[in-house]
């Protein structure tokens, strides 16, 4: 693993270009991370890990934070559901947050309206969005 880069030298236009290529790239990420979290939970090879379930092998073996895991894997499982959850993770339309939040109401019927709708919203507003849905 590297030093942290300094950005104390960049001009303020480069630091701005700099940032958004690096929310990218965490996007891309994570998008990636969650799609292999999806593949690992299709294939059950957390079991052949020693770990009795997906959420003990993300905190144990990778070890992520148990609301990281959550968040992820419940991507992940959206994402099995719903092959366009992870198209708009990646795409930065949707958020982690906004997925977990949404996941418990996608249907087959509803899934293309209700993840269009939610695009860029804030968690307030997912929030609104679903109270109206039930």
């Amino acid at each position: 693993m590297s030093a942290q880069p300094s950005f104390v030298k960049l001009s303020d236009s480069d630091l701005l270009v700099t940032l958004q290529r690096l929310v990218e790239s965490e996007r891309d990420a994570t998008a990636a991370v969650v799609a292999a979290i999806a593949e690992v939970e299709a294939r059950r090879l957390f079991l052949g890990e020693g770990c009795p379930s997906l959420f003990a092998y993300c905190t144990r073996v990778l070890h992520l934070s148990e609301p990281a895991a959550y968040a992820r894997i419940a991507a992940a499982r959206a994402g099995l559901r719903f092959p366009i959850v992870l198209e708009l993770l990646t795409r930065g339309d949707l958020s982690l947050t906004t997925i977990c939040l949404l996941a418990p109401h996608l249907t087959e019927d509803n899934h293309r309206t209700v993840l269009a709708d939610a695009r860029h919203k804030g968690k307030r507003d997912v929030e609104r969005m679903i109270a109206e849905l039930d």
